[in-house]
Order: C-alpha cells, then sequence, then structure tokens
C-alpha cells in the first residue's frame, strides 16, 4: 500500500472546522493561525472515528544531511482516540529508515517517536506548539545524526501481540540445543527456561515451546521497519539480512525427524522465532545495546514442517508416528500458500536478570565474581549482601548460627514466613533467588564463627574478601587475626543506629582491622560532631521475658538508608586497594554527615611479648605538641585499646599537657588538673573501649629518643601503677623527628613493616 492508498482511506473534511477531535482542532488552528511562517495546513480527513491532519513542514535540513531529509516534509498527524496518543507519520514512500521510527505493519507509512514519556504522562502538558517543536527538533537531530541515545530505550513497538516472555541469556545463547518450556506463573510474565525433566512438560503450568535463535551480523544490520505479519514476511525480512529462514527450519526440522525421542516432542510444540540483532547507527557504526525481537506462531513446530515439505501428517499411529508426523521421502516442494500465510504475532522478550545485567545497571564494565564471606546475616548483613548482589557483587558464603526471630523483621530483610528459619540459610536462598541462572550464588553456614569448625576455616581460608557484619569486637578481632590471606572488611551500627560505619582493610593488609578499629575510635575522639557516636545510649525493648532478651529501638527506614550508604562505601572500597575508615550519620530530618579518613600506617613496637602500636598519625600529632613548646619540654596522656590474652596495646590518642604542668629545657612534670575528667571523658565517648595506657613526653632538640634516669623512675612508677591491671608500664619518648617506646625498663624494638599485619 502507498501513502496515497493509505491517505485515500481516510474521508476528507471541507474545512478544519470539520474536525471533532480536541487535539485535531487544536493543531490545526495552531498551524493556521501561529505557524505560518514554517508550516501550512494542506488537508484534514476523518475515517470512523479517528482524524489525520496533513501540513507540510520545513525540517530546516542542511545541504548534505546525515538521511535524505527534504527541506519541506508533508507529515499527518493520526489522532485515534480522545485523549489518545497522536502519530506521526511520514507521507512520502521514500522516506528514509532512521532511528527511533515506531515499528509498523506492511503498507503503513514511516512513524517516528518524538516523545519518549508514557502518554499519560505527556499528555498532563501536551499542546500543539510542544508537538510541532519536537518534531523540529526531530529532524534536526536526524540530520545530524544524533537521534539515538545509546542510554535510551530500543524503538518501541507498534503492534505487539501482548505477549511477553522472560529468558536468561545462557538459554537463548543456546538456542534450542535443549528442550525449552514456557513456566507460567498466576499474574506473571512466563519464564522461558530449559526443560528439566519429562514431567516438566506434562505439567499444567507448562507449555512446551520450540525456539530457533537467529543472530544478524553488524555489518547486516538494519532496522526493522515493518513489522511481520506472517512467516512468509519474516522470511522475507529476514533474508534480507543474509539469513535463510526455510532452508534452515528444514534442515532443523529434519533432523528433529530423524533424532532422539528427546527431541520428537518439540514437534507438537508452539514454535517461535527470536531475532538479535546489534544497534547499528545510519553510519555503520556498532552502538552499544542488542535489539531482541521474537515473533510466535500459534502452530505447532511439525506443521511448518509439513509445509516446508520435511514431513507428512501422520493420520494414525499404523504409519509409525508417535507425534503425528513423519519424515517426508525425499525434500518436498514448499507448500509456499500454506507455510506465508502462518500468521506470527510480535511479542516482547525480556533478559533475565542475570549477573551481567546487574553490573551493567550498576554503571560497571566487568562482573565481580570475587569469593566473599558474610559473616553475621543480622539487619546490616542482609541490607548489605541484599544492596551488593544486585549489583553484581560476589560469590557469597554466609556464616551465622543465629535464628531469625519475629523481633528482627523490624530492620531485617526477611518476612513473617521466615521466622525460625536460620539467618545463614534464609539469607543465601534470597541472595541465589535474585540472579537469575546462579542458583548457588550464596551458600550457608550454620555454625558459630568460633567454632573454627572445618566448614568455617575451609570458607574463610579460601575466602577473597571477608565482611564482617556481626557488630561483635570480639568477631571482628578473631577474623583480623585469622591466617586467610582475604582483604577484611567491617561494617555495623553504632549503639544508637543513627550512624554506621565501614572499616576497610587495604589490599596488601599492612593495616588490620585491630589497626583500623584504633584509628575509628580515635577519631571520634578527636571530632566534636561524633562526641556522642559510641556514648549516647540506645533506647532498648525487651523482645521476650528471658533475661537479657532486649533489642535497640531503630525503624526500618533508617536501617535501609545506613545501610545503602554502607553498601555503597562498600562497594567502591572493594573497587580500590586503600584502606578506608567512613561513618555515615543521620540526622532526624534525613541530612546526612560523613565523616571519612585514610588510615595512616601503622609502627609496630615488641617488649617483653607484648606488642605496641601507633599509626603515624598520632606521631605527627604528638611531634606537633613537641614543636609547640620547643625549647621547653612537654608532655601527657596516652590513651589505647588493651587486648590482654593478645598481649597487644594500640595507641588511640595522646593529650595535651594539663595547665597545671611544668615544662623545662631540661625536664617536664606532668600535671594533675583535669585529668580525671579527661579519663572519664574518653571513656564514655568510646563506651569504655579505651582506657589510659601510660604516658609521654618530649626530650629538647639534639637530645636522643632515649630514657633518661628521670625516665627510668616514671617507668617503675607507672608499672606500680599498672600492673594492678596485668599491664606493662608503658612511656613514649618524642625527640627530634624520633620516638622511642619503653615497656617496663626495656626499650621496645621496632618491627619490620613485613611483620606488621
Amino acid at each position: 500500500m502507498t501513502v496515497k492508498e493509505w491517505v485515500g482511506r481516510f474521508e476528507k473534511l471541507a474545512s478544519v472546522q470539520d474536525l471533532h477531535n480536541p487535539q485535531a482542532q487544536a493543531l490545526a488552528d495552531y498551524l493556521t493561525r501561529y505557524a505560518r511562517d514554517f508550516a501550512s495546513v494542506v488537508e484534514v480527513r476523518r475515517r470512523d472515528e479517528a482524524e489525520l491532519v496533513v501540513f507540510d513542514i520545513r525540517t530546516g535540513a542542511p545541504q548534505n544531511p546525515a538521511y535524505p531529509l527534504r527541506h519541506v516534509e508533508r507529515v499527518g498527524i493520526f489522532f485515534r482516540e480522545k485523549d489518545g496518543s497522536p502519530l506521526i507519520n511520514m507521507l512520502r514512500d521514500d522516506f528514509p529508515d532512521t532511528e527511533h521510527q515506531y515499528l509498523v505493519l506492511e503498507g503503513h507509512p514511516a512513524v517516528i517517536c518524538v516523545d519518549d514519556r508514557p502518554w499519560r504522562e505527556a499528555f498532563l502538558t501536551w499542546t500543539p506548539a510542544e508537538l510541532i517543536e519536537r518534531i523540529l527538533l526531530w529532524f534536526d537531530r536526524a540530520a545530524f545524526d544524533k537521534l539515538h541515545d545509546v542510554l535510551q530505550p530500543l524503538d518501541p513497538v507498534l503492534s505487539t501481540s501482548g505477549l511477553s516472555f522472560i529468558i536468561e541469556r545462557s538459554t537463548l545463547d543456546a538456542g534450542v540445543s535443549e528442550d525449552l518450556i514456557q513456566e507460567w506463573k498466576p499474574n506473571s510474565i512466563p519464564r522461558i527456561r530449559p526443560t528439566r525433566n519429562d514431567e516438566d512438560i506434562r505439567t499444567g503450568v507448562s507449555l512446551p515451546t520450540c525456539f530457533a535463535v537467529y543472530k544478524v551480523s553488524p555489518e547486516r544490520m538494519r532496522r526493522i521497519r515493518y513489522a511481520p505479519s506472517n512467516l512468509g514476511e519474516l522470511n522475507e525480512m529476514l533474508a534480507a539480512r543474509g539469513i535463510g529462514l526455510y532452508e534452515d527450519l528444514a534442515a532443523r526440522f529434519s533432523r528433529w525427524l530423524s533424532g532422539e525421542e528427546a527431541m520428537v516432542w518439540r514437534l507438537n510444540s508452539l514454535f517461535a522465532v527470536v531475532v538479535e540483532m546489534p544497534v547499528v547507527s545510519p553510519r555503520d557504526e556498532r552502538q552499544q545495546g542488542i535489539d531482541l525481537r521474537i515473533f510466535v506462531t500459534m502452530k505447532p513446530a511439525g506443521d511448518i514442517a509439513v509445509g516446508l515439505g520435511v514431513a507428512w501428517e501422520s493420520k494414525s499411529k499404523d504409519e509409525g508416528s508417535r507425534t503425528g508426523y513423519v519424515t517426508a521421502i525425499g525434500q518436498g516442494e514448499i507448500d509456499r500458500q500454506a507455510v506465508n500465510s502462518i500468521a506470527v504475532f510480535p511479542a516482547e522478550i525480556h533478559l533475565a536478570f542475570e549477573r551481567e545485567t546487574a553490573t551493567r545497571l550498576a554503571g560497571r564494565n566487568a562482573p565481580d565474581i570475587r569469593k566473599a564471606v558474610l559473616v553475621g546475616a543480622g539487619a546490616m548483613g542482609s541490607h548489605l549482601a541484599d544492596c551488593l548482589v544486585r549489583e553484581g557483587r560476589f560469590h557469597w558464603t554466609v556464616i551465622d548460627h543465629d535464628r531469625v526471630l519475629p523481633h528482627n523483621l523490624a530492620r531485617h530483610i526477611a518476612y513473617g514466613e521466615d521466622a525460625g528459619r536460620h539467618k545463614a540459610e534464609f539469607l543465601s536462598s534470597r541472595l541465589s533467588e535474585i540472579l537469575s541462572g546462579d542458583l548457588d550464588l550464596a551458600v550457608p553456614i550454620v555454625e558459630n564463627l568460633f567454632s573454627e569448625s572445618e566448614a568455617v576455616t575451609r570458607a574463610l581460608d579460601e575466602a577473597e574478601m571477608i565482611i564482617d557484619a556481626t557488630a561483635s569486637v570480639a568477631a571482628a578481632r578473631f577474623l583480623s587475626d585469622h591466617r586467610t590471606k582475604a582483604r577484611r572488611f567491617s561494617t555495623f551500627f553504632n549503639p544508637s543506629g543513627k550512624s554506621a560505619v565501614l572499616l576497610a582493610e587495604p589490599q596488601n593488609r599492612t593495616l588490620t582491622l585491630r589497626d583500623l578499629e584504633a584509628q575509628y575510635l580515635g577519631l571520634v575522639l578527636r571530632i566534636d560532631r561524633l562526641a556522642d557516636h559510641l556514648g549516647e545510649l540506645p533506647e532498648t525493648i525487651a523482645y521476650t521475658g528471658a533475661c537479657g532478651a532486649i533489642t535497640n529501638r531503630i525503624p526500618q527506614s533508617r536501617v535501609s538508608i545506613l545501610s545503602g550508604l554502607a553498601a555503597v562505601g562498600m562497594s567502591s572500597a572493594a573497587d580500590r586497594e586503600e584502606a578506608v575508615i567512613s561513618i555515615w550519620s543521620l540526622a532526624p530530618d534525613g541530612e546526612v554527615f560523613l565523616e571519612s579518613s585514610s588510615p595512616k600506617p601503622a609502627l609496630r613496637y615488641k617488649a617483653h611479648d607484648w606488642i605496641f602500636t601507633i599509626d603515624e598519625g598520632l606521631i605527627e600529632s604528638v611531634q606537633a605538641m613537641r614543636d609547640a613548646h620547643l625549647p621547653s619540654e612537654t608532655g601527657g596522656i596516652l590513651f589505647g585499646l588493651v587486648d590482654i590474652p593478645k598481649k597487644s596495646i594500640h595507641v588511640v590518642y595522646a593529650s595535651e599537657a594539663p595547665t597545671d604542668s611544668v615544662g623545662l629545657s631540661c625536664g617536664f612534670t606532668r600535671g594533675v588538673r583535669g585529668v580525671q575528667e579527661l579519663i572519664e571523658d574518653v571513656k564514655k565517648k568510646t563506651a569504655g573501649q579505651v582506657r589510659y595506657v601510660g604516658e609521654w613526653h618530649s626530650h629538647p632538640p639534639r637530645t636522643p629518643a632515649h630514657p633518661s634516669s628521670t625516665d627510668i623512675r616514671q617507668v617503675d612508677w607507672l608499672a606500680s601503677l599498672m600492673n594492678i591491671d596485668s599491664v606493662p608500664a608503658f612511656m613514649l619518648i618524642a625527640a627530634d623527628e624520633k620516638i622511642a617506646v619503653v615497656f617496663d625498663r626495656k626499650k621496645a624494638d621496632l618491627l619490620p613493616q613485613e611483620q606488621s599485619a
């Protein structure tokens, strides 16, 4: 059908005043009254309730446009119904095939797409002036080959059957090498998957279907302009793209007829053709994206085989067929009238949500298949893993011996029906359901981390990264000390549930979670905004009558936001090699405050089987306080983390000299004013985790960082005080660009860097 014939199907009206559709009337009036400089109405027409406004428009095409556009094009705006989306028809038979045209039936004029918004949304602000402006913009972009943005969806389909399918990329790539079924669920789009057993194709919720998949090479690619309505038109469309559909199907069906029993049922299945085409620009440049089209016949494959001359229809079982079809003797003639007339229905096909899709949608280029062990499947752990899996991150092992209790549902991704299940098993099954085709995405281990069972030990040894989400200091330190070479991360909420914290070791593990714990607590002590970060007591509520059965009162909305922020930080840190400390705090009005720090390298000293660790940032702080008082000496108090079983001390904070201290060029006497208050303040701000661990003082210029006789006497005094808590006396001496660490009269040895972690 030519454009002239198509337009002739509409009755010509005498004038624009005869239009009934309010949108058509508004457009014709606008063109007549306001657009005479660049457009002119040619005629108006009607067919049944539909109306057509025909006009000529100046396109503004340059001398050598990317497409053969004319300086004046004839356009017909087709208004199908009141308040319905208008179709913009280009009224010439040789209008160029461009991107952003609708797929139309043979004989229909080209229809351009000028608006990617749903009509219900676009209609809210629709005006004739806006429509004409969008048409002119379309011509401008077409003229300069800027129609398609790779981030935009592919051209929409004008005519579809209403059918939709979901299929995994791997299944699509396999073509029909595997038997496929449509798996139906109530009120859901059917999924196409390989059959798992014979019962699959006999069940009432599955429909056997055969799919032939064809991939068009980029050099043969041209956009589908007309939607084929029958098998003959589909054959012609693919022939123009170098694919012989009938020849391929004839060979395919012949193999089925003579093949194994597993292939027999295909002949009685519905048949569909999937066409996969790369998106190619008019200048033959390959763009990102794949155009998938599916065409479904309502005929079984056997009927098509008969029409192609490779099979005969069997009338009885005596003819040797259990399928109703037998192999034709010799290649018969194609009954083109019968085959060509078999109707095909365009349908939508959606690729399932698989790892590669998740990766692209998250804005990354390569899937992340590293082995991750998640320890702790509670509120933070479940939300964090859920976010990261949806970004295509990791293969997971989940370790947790606890169960989902009813009160956990207040801030967990579990539902009521999951109460009573082991958290590790629930979360693993949930994660495995997110990414299609990756059923072993997550593996549960329902055991206590400290059990050091074979399963736990093997999982930690084989991991590439370990994520601690237990909110347990003991668990974090256990993981920090474990022999595995995996990089460790730790994430948790503060006690009040108003902040989320992320600690990420560097890739080379020169800093451990123990080191990052100390630097995190030092950050809490130094930044005023974090004064109540650990000190604010949470609101609690009892969830059973058992002793100690209390939980914090934290709303799910806050948990979701903070977990999402932690997931953002985790995702970023996992792609970098550097260590990270980040603290996100959520204000009552929803404002988020971020405090972050680039962790400093740590120096470790050893004496009397004790390890003393101090980071370079704290050393710089001590040296700055020394420099500020030169030539006099100065000093103060040291605070740190003490782990008596491990014989480990991490210095967290060094105070200024109390105001009643006496500093001379030949000595320093530390005062006592405000010291007890400082110790109590540090204890409160760190929830009792950081304590007094010793003293520091400086030496004057050109004096070595060796303990003097006075220093030895002070160490003896410290020893008598600290031995009460089974902790050695500790002193730090700051001299010219150097420090010395003294434990119980012994100057500690600085350990080599490779022994640091």
